[in-house]
């Protein structure tokens, strides 16, 4: 059961930077009301924080030795 909530950490993860690069690349998710600099803007943060979530994780899991 812990591998596989482990796995499900790690894709929501993954999937958190996957929307934020799609926010930042031309053609991708676009916010109509925000406009394309703030889009851009959150799809950064977006980013940032996927890659602190994981980081975050691998080094509890590394100190713990489980997640």
């Amino acid at each position: 059961m812990t591998n596989l909530r482990n796995l499900f950490r790690t894709l929501a993860w993954a999937w958190v930077i996957v929307i934020g690069g799609l926010m930042i690349t031309p053609g991708g998710i676009d916010c109509i009301a925000c406009g394309p600099l703030l889009t851009r803007f959150m799809g950064v943060i977006s980013i940032l924080i996927g890659i602190s979530g994981l980081a975050i994780g691998f080094r509890e899991q590394s100190v713990s030795g489980h997640w």
